[in-house]
C-alpha cells in the first residue's frame, strides 16, 4: 500500500467516525472529500500514478505483433491493478540469450524473461531463475496440457511456464505438385526425394525442397531426417547418439537432396527464414516448418496454396517438439507480482488471442477444444503429430552441443567431411561436455 493511499484512507476513516470533524468541517469537506475520491477514482483507472512495484517483462519477437500484443495486454493489466506496473521489453529472438546472459552479469536482468526452453536448464543451474512451483496456485497449474508443463520441471522444482508451443510439418506448395505431376504429397523420404527431383525440373528458378543450413534451430532440421530414420539424440549407454548409424543415414538422407541440386543453392548459407521466403514467394516446392507459418504466408504467400503433412518417415514417425518458456528472475524483488501478471498472460482468452495471432498449439487445456484449433486442417496436423513430438534435452550445456553438431553440419553439407566423420566429432564435443558435467 502506498503512502498516499494510505493517508487517504485514514481520512476517510476519520471524517466517517469523528462527528466533531464532521461538524468543524462541514459541507466544504465532503465537498473536498468528493473531488478527492473522484480524482482518485480517475487515477485507478489510469493505472500508474499509485504503482509501486514495477515489473519489467521482456519477451522475444516471433513476428513484428508480438510486442504490441503484450504491450496491449500489460495496459490492461495495470489498469486493473492499479498497485503494479508492468513495463514489456521486446526484443528480436537472436539477440534474446546474449541480452539476458549480460544483464543477469550485470544485475540489470528483468523481473521475468522469455526464453528458449532449452536454455531454460542452464539459467536454472545457474541459479538465475526462481522456482515457481509455490508461487501459482495448484488450480493454475492444472490448467496447463501436462506434456508442455512437465518440460519446465526439473530437479524437483518448476522453472518457467510453456509461452509458446509447436510441432512441425511438411508444408507443400499444390501448385508447384500439379505443374510437376505429383498426385499426392509424399509421406516417405524416398517419395520426397523423388517429388522434390520433379519439381526442381520445373526450372525458372524453383527448388524441391528446402534444407537448413545456417542459424536458429539448424540442429532441429536435422532433428526431423534423425527421428525418423529410428535414430536418437542420447544413446541407450547415456552418450551422444549423433554418430550413430541412424544419424549417418539420417545425414545422408539430406546429403542426397543437396548432391541432386533440388535444395536452394547455399545450403550452408541458408537460415529458416530464407526457407519460408522461398516457400511464401512460390518458388521451393516443399519445406519443413511449424504453425507459426501460417501466420507468415497469410500475409507474404497468399497466391501460395500450400498444404500441411506430416514428416516423412523412413523407419519411425516422429516430429520436432518445440516449447519456449517464460520465467521469473532469482533477481527479481517482486516474484508475487511477476506470477500475477504471468496468470493474467495465461488466461484462457488471452491465450486463445495469442494463439491465433501467432499460430502456435495449445499449451491450455482449455484451448485444445476451441474450432479454431481442432476444425482448421492447417492447425489440427499440429495437434494430430502431438503425441510423436520429441523434444531437444534440457542439458545445461545444450547450446554447446548443438553449435557442436552445427559446425559439423556445415562441413558436411558442404562436402567438406563425410557424414560418419563429421557426426563422429560433433559426438565426441558432446561426450566430453556431458563428462565434464558428472
Amino acid at each position: 500500500m502506498t503512502a498516499a493511499v494510505f493517508s487517504f484512507q485514514m481520512a476517510v476513516s476519520f471524517d466517517i467516525h469523528s462527528t466533531i470533524w464532521e461538524v468543524l468541517m462541514g459541507n466544504r469537506f465532503l465537498a473536498a472529500l468528493v473531488i478527492s475520491t473522484a480524482t482518485a477514482a480517475a487515477l485507478l483507472h489510469s493505472g500508474s500514478a499509485w504503482a509501486t512495484d514495477t515489473v519489467r517483462v521482456r519477451v522475444a519477437e516471433y513476428s513484428a505483433k508480438t510486442g504490441p500484443f503484450f504491450q496491449e495486454l500489460a495496459k490492461k493489466f495495470n489498469a486493473a491493478n492499479p498497485d503494479i506496473e508492468v513495463q514489456i521489453e521486446h526484443l528480436p529472438w537472436p539477440e534474446m540469450q546474449q541480452q539476458l546472459v549480460s544483464d543477469i552479469s550485470a544485475g540489470t536482468a528483468p523481473d521475468v524473461s522469455h526464453m528458449a526452453t532449452r536454455w531454460m536448464a542452464g539459467f536454472a543451474k545457474d541459479g538465475a531463475l526462481a522456482p515457481i512451483e509455490d508461487l501459482m496456485s495448484p488450480a493454475f497449474a492444472d490448467t496447463f496440457v501436462p506434456t508442455y508443463l512437465d518440460l519446465q520441471k526439473q530437479d524437483g522444482h518448476t522453472w518457467g511456464l510453456p509461452i509458446a508451443a509447436s510441432a512441425r510439418g511438411l508444408f507443400y506448395n499444390k501448385k508447384l505438385f500439379d505443374k510437376a505431376g505429383i498426385a499426392k504429397p509424399p509421406t516417405t523420404w524416398d517419395e520426397t526425394f523423388e517429388a522434390a527431383k520433379k519439381i526442381a525440373a520445373l526450372g525458372d528458378g524453383v527448388y524441391g525442397i528446402g534444407v537448413q543450413g545456417r542459424d536458429l534451430d539448424t540442429e532441429g532440421y536435422w532433428f526431423y531426417s534423425l527421428w525418423t530414420h529410428g535414430g536418437s539424440i542420447l544413446g541407450p549407454d547415456g552418450k551422444s547418439g549423433f554418430a550413430s548409424p541412424e544419424a549417418v543415414l539420417a545425414t545422408n538422407n539430406y546429403l542426397r537432396m543437396i548432391k541432386a541440386s533440388v535444395t536452394q543453392p547455399g545450403v550452408t548459407g541458408a537460415s529458416r527464414e530464407d526457407l519460408q521466403n522461398l516457400f511464401a514467394a512460390g518458388k521451393m516446392g516443399m519445406v519443413l516448418s511449424g504453425p507459426w507459418f501460417n501466420a507468415q504466408l497469410a500475409e507474404q504467400g497468399k497466391d501460395v496454396e500450400y498444404g500441411i503433412n506430416r514428416i516423412p518417415v523412413a523407419t519411425t514417425e516422429a516430429t520436432y517438439g518445440v516449447t519456449d518458456t517464460i520465467a521469473v528472475l532469482e533477481s527479481s524483488k517482486v516474484k508475487p507480482q511477476a506470477m500475477k501478471f504471468l496468470e493474467f498472460i495465461f488466461n484462457k482468452e488471452n491465450r486463445l488471442e495469442f494463439g491465433k495471432l501467432e499460430g502456435f498449439v495449445p499449451v491450455l487445456k482449455a484451448e485444445s477444444t476451441e474450432p479454431f484449433f481442432t476444425e482448421n486442417p492447417k492447425m489440427s496436423v499440429f495437434l494430430e503429430m502431438g503425441p510423436l513430438a520429441k523434444f531437444a534435452p534440457l542439458f545445461p550445456r545444450w547450446e554447446e552441443m548443438a553449435d557442436g553438431l552445427k559446425t559439423e553440419l556445415s562441413r558436411i553439407y558442404s562436402g567438406e567431411v563425410s557424414a560418419e566423420e563429421g557426426l563422429k566429432q560433433a559426438a565426441a564435443k558432446m561426450d566430453a561436455i556431458l563428462a565434464e558435467d558428472q
